[in-house]
């Protein structure tokens, strides 16, 4: 009998698995030194590059950059004053360990790095037959406005595009290094890497300045993580139509959470189904995590997004969002009485 993990890498390899995978009940997941990418507490403190953050709470329930607290406002600056984190400095045996005991979703809802109350680790017996990924924090376009603040951000990349172009390059040279140590320290199948682009009905900034600045050092991004044996999911959020075609040339596997903004998703599916897997495309803002959905408007929304994504395989459902809670018990309960059986009709093999 096929395990989760193979079940759900038939779906990455862009092939169709024998039910449709789901990250509640199918993954285990993991972050990789999470203290590298923001700060972890629920209070206020600063990472390992010196970023200010405090922790916000419900419905967010998350670190976010403190608003005007920045390591530089000119992007001219960013060489002085930024400092790379010292990848040789970690006892990387040591924080694999911590990390694979560690409660994921406890880190996601601000519990901070905490180990599972079971002592159970992502390598145990009983989590083997589960597919690994790790989510990878604040890619270079959301390091660079963590670092000198959003509006700054943009109008460095509108002002000084050259400056930005280094400055991306070096991120992504820090950023190869460690998906190095993660290939090198931890067993894992899937990289979730972090780089928003998108709001709800646009790109920060224009596809060509994307293409520019930002294409070529993810393109650089993506091998290295194929070198390391692992494939390369791009998490992004909001609107970005305009560049899946980039990313499926310079290489991305999956791409998550495709919003429904990005109102062609179904004939992207179509067009790029064997190339790219489509991961989520669930309303999760209008019909999860409302204050008035229901049981039956979230199984309603399971089977639209699945229904729409699914067929011909290539598709993990994977309910990006805030509030698990509130909507995972239908969804689940959805997932099992359609998600499981979905292939079994040959219209969508």
């Amino acid at each position: 009998m096929m395990t989760k993990r193979e079940n759900a890498l038939k779906a990455y390899r862009h092939e169709t698995p024998d039910y449709v995978p789901c990250f509640l009940t199918d993954f285990s997941m993991i972050q990789c030194c999470p203290d590298l990418e923001r700060y972890t507490g629920i209070t206020r403190g600063k990472d390992y590059w010196g970023c200010d953050w405090t922790f916000e709470p419900a419905p967010i329930n998350a670190p976010m950059p403190t608003p005007g607290v920045h390591l530089f406002e000119d992007i001219t600056e960013w060489r002085d004053k930024l400092q790379f984190p010292d990848l040789e400095a970690i006892d990387w045996v040591k924080q694999a360990d911590i990390d694979a005991h560690s409660d994921f979703f406890g880190l996601l809802t601000g519990k901070g790095i905490t180990p599972n109350e079971d002592g159970s680790s992502i390598y145990d017996e009983d989590k083997k037959d589960l597919l690994r990924l790790a989510m990878i924090l604040n890619g270079p376009f959301e390091r660079l406005h963590a670092c000198m603040g959003f509006q700054n951000a943009l109008m460095a990349i509108a002002a000084e595009p050259e400056e930005c172009r280094e400055y991306f390059k070096a991120m992504a040279d820090w950023k190869i290094e460690y998906l190095k140590k993660i290939g090198k320290y931890y067993d894992l199948d899937v990289i979730m890497f972090h780089d928003d682009y998108g709001t709800n009905d646009r790109m920060f900034m224009s596809p060509d300045t994307w293409r520019k600045l930002i294409k070529p050092e993810l393109a650089r991004i993506v091998k290295a993580c194929h070198e390391a044996g692992m494939i390369y999911e791009h998490h992004s959020c909001g609107f970005i139509e305009p560049i899946i075609p980039d990313l499926v040339e310079i290489g991305v596997d999956a791409l998550d959470p495709i919003q429904v903004c990005n109102i062609n998703a179904g004939k992207l599916k179509i067009e790029y189904g064997k190339k790219l897997t489509f991961v989520g495309g669930f309303n999760n803002q209008d019909a999860f995590e409302r204050s008035d959905s229901t049981p039956e408007g979230i199984k309603a929304e399971y089977r639209r997004a699945v229904d729409l994504l699914a067929p011909g395989g290539s598709y993990v459902a994977f309910p990006m969002g805030v509030a698990f809670a509130s909507f995972a018990e239908p969804f689940i309960e959805e997932h099992f009485k359609y998600g499981m059986s979905f292939y079994q009709s040959s219209a969508n093999k």
